[in-house]
């Protein structure tokens, strides 16, 4: 039940929301069309801005991020580059005062005023050092000058303890007399190296050792003002001991810790109200871990750009969403002016007042509109006066069709009726006894009667071919076809009906001509009726020629007769149901159904083919059928199609 009542909420919830769906898509179908077109505009680009502003705000902070990250790299490996040439200076101030003439020996035997004369020498030379002494084996200063700062006038003292130094221990201790690194504690963080003072020629024998020291926070300042950065950017840099005790710092915060994370790594943090960005290095010296260096950069220096990007880029975007708001109300009140004189001449065209005219304000789109209605109005305005016109002209053009109709039929009738008439006058005649007494007058009305019984068989048979054709119905089978072998077996039917009326024959076929996709039966009807037309309209020793030619594609099949020929006036036409030319009969006093024409036309579109003829009055015809090759054809196999010609389609 609990499911029940929680798909029922959920439901009517959706409910809810769908009216409320449409009632919102009411509201705004209800508004002006000023405020259609300003309202999407102005919340499109509003969205846009919006997006727009963070991405590109976000992409300055993430620049301005990775910029921040490559300055701290770049200064903690400034940093490094100072302490170790910090480092190299010591290993040579310690290397010079080590191999003192005279040195080991004034070690060897304590002698303090030789060793404090001879450590003068590298004081006078190196005014960086704050720290220089010379221990003995014990670990204890024999002389030992020190300074409160670079360049300062030396102090010297004695007596001091350096055996409690752990790396002061192991230079002590190192059979291999190295050099050893670490830090000094005290009032100030000294960076010492401690290097052996070696008695003999041959293999060093440890006697004492020789300390020298700089400042850390020295170190750290000169690092602090390397590279000329302003004093606004530095930040500060600290420096730890081994175990993470700040032994040193210059600039910066002063509450800066080592993170747990084992160096190198980088950390945001805010220390003393400053945002800072620190980057923890390991401190190297003598090839060993010696600490920790902490580079810090304050944050808001490098961010303060991207503020202030975004500051203007808000004020532009909100003074761009504002004046497209003006230029957006502006122009929708000038763009509707023209609609309006729009609507107001629609609807007065629409209430038949076809002498209403837009007014057009300007040559843009719209004033193209309101111009083409104009126009249109105008058009209606004439088509209104000339409409009696065209009625009478499609009352003439209907009647025009009825009379043709007319006259196909009366045609029709003609030809059936002759026929008809001489079947009927001989079955008459063969029923009087005295006409049946005479054979020879039987014989002759029998072979009427199957004369006419034929040709009306054959007009019928044409009349229903091209009712089929009409009809789209005209079904042929296509297939390979050899029509040279056609024409050759329709040789003793051609000749023999040329010779009847008078006419000289000629068969020209090829022996290689190659297979036409057709059907053979209508091929044998197509060639006849054109040469049955060709000899009824050629007169007494003319000539009647039917010639196959191969083409590309194609096998041409030409009818050429010397008959009396069309006029150029005819077209067309000559190809329509018992269309014939005017002042032409046929030979001899033919029956002619003129369909002979209309049905081969029919039968050859049905095939795919085409047929065209040219013609001279006076000089005879040739008729042209071109049937499809085999090769050429779209299929090759039997196959069954439909003609979709109509009558009067050339």
């Amino acid at each position: 039940m609990a499911l029940v009542a929680r798909m029922e909420t959920r439901r009517r919830r959706i409910r809810e929301v769908a009216r409320g769906h449409r009632a919102a898509r009411a509201r705004f179908g209800d508004l002006p069309l000023s405020w259609k077109l300003l309202l999407p505009s102005v919340g499109l680009i509003v969205v846009l801005g919006l997006v727009g502003g963070f991405l590109i705000v976000r992409d300055l902070s993430l620049r301005s991020q990775a910029a921040l990250d490559l300055e701290v790299s770049r200064r903690s490996l400034d940093v490094a580059s100072t302490f170790r040439d910090r480092e190299l200076s010591l290993i040579e101030s310690a290397n010079f005062a080590s191999n003192l003439e005279g040195i080991a020996d004034a070690t060897r035997s304590t002698d303090r005023e030789a060793v404090a004369r001879l450590l003068r020498s590298v004081v006078a030379l190196k005014t960086d050092l704050e720290v220089l002494a010379v221990i003995d084996q014990d670990g204890t200063a024999i002389v030992e000058f020190t300074r409160s700062r670079p360049g300062a006038r030396p102090r010297e003292r004695q007596g001091r303890e350096w055996a409690a130094q752990p790396f002061v221990r192991r230079n002590l201790n190192d059979p291999g007399a190295q050099k050893h690194v670490g830090f000094v504690a005290g009032n100030q963080t000294i960076l010492a190296i401690a290097a052996p003072v070696c008695s003999g020629t041959g293999e060093c024998v440890p006697v004492g050792a020789t300390i020298v020291g700089v400042n850390v926070e020295q170190v750290a300042a000169e690092a602090l003002r390397r590279g000329g950065t302003p004093a606004e950017m530095r930040g500060g840099i600290s420096v730890f001991d081994r175990v993470g005790e700040l032994v040193a710092s210059s600039g910066g915060p002063s509450a800066i810790a080592m993170p747990d994370a084992r160096p190198p790594v980088r950390v945001n943090q805010a220390l003393d109200g400053t945002s800072v960005t620190t980057l923890f290095t390991p401190l190297e010296a003598g090839g060993r871990m010696l600490g920790t260096l902490a580079v810090s950069i304050p944050v808001e220096p490098n961010l303060a750009s991207v503020r202030r990007t975004a500051l203007g880029l808000g004020l532009v975007l909100l003074a761009a969403m504002a004046g497209i708001a003006v230029i957006g109300i502006v122009v929708s009140r000038l763009v509707l002016r023209q609609v309006r004189s729009l609507v107001t001449t629609n609807r007065a065209l629409g209430r038949g007042e076809l002498s209403a005219r837009a007014n057009v304000l300007w040559n843009d789109e719209i004033g193209e509109v309101g111009t083409r209605l104009n126009e249109m109005a105008e058009q209606l305005q004439a088509m209104y006066g000339t409409l009696e016109a065209r009625v009478a002209e499609r009352t003439e053009e209907v009647e025009r069709l009825l009379r043709e109709r007319t006259e196909f039929f009366a045609s029709v009738s003609h030809e059936l009726r002759t026929p008809l008439a001489v079947i009927l006058r001989h079955a008459e005649m063969l029923l009087d006894t005295e006409y049946r007494k005479n054979g020879r007058w039987s014989s002759q009305a029998g072979n009427a009667l199957k004369d006419s019984g034929g040709q009306l068989a054959r007009l019928i048979d044409d009349i229903l071919q091209l009712a089929e054709a009409e009809a789209g119905a005209m079904a042929v089978d296509l297939g390979p076809v050899d029509l040279g072998e056609v024409i050759r077996d329709m040789r003793t039917t051609i000749e023999p009906l040329a010779r009847a009326a008078g006419l000289r024959p000629s068969v020209k076929v090829p022996r290689d001509l190659p297979l036409a996709l057709a059907d053979e039966q209508r091929v044998r009807q197509i060639v006849l009726n054109l040469v049955d037309n060709a000899v009824k309209y050629t007169p007494e020793g003319g000539k009647v020629e039917v010639v196959a030619e191969e083409q590309p594609g194609w096998i041409e099949l030409r009818v050429t007769d010397t008959g009396v020929g069309f006029p150029p006036d005819c077209g067309d036409r000559i190809f329509e149901p018992f269309y014939r030319v005017k002042g032409t009969e046929p030979q001899g006093g033919q029956a002619s159904s003129g369909l002979g024409l209309a049905v081969a036309k029919r039968l050859v579109e049905a095939h795919g083919g085409r047929i065209d003829y040219r013609s001279a009055p006076g000089r005879g015809s040739t008729f042209t059928v071109r049937f499809r090759t085999v090769a050429d054809s779209p299929r090759a196999d039997r196959l069954e199609m439909k003609a979709h010609g109509r009558g009067r389609d050339a």
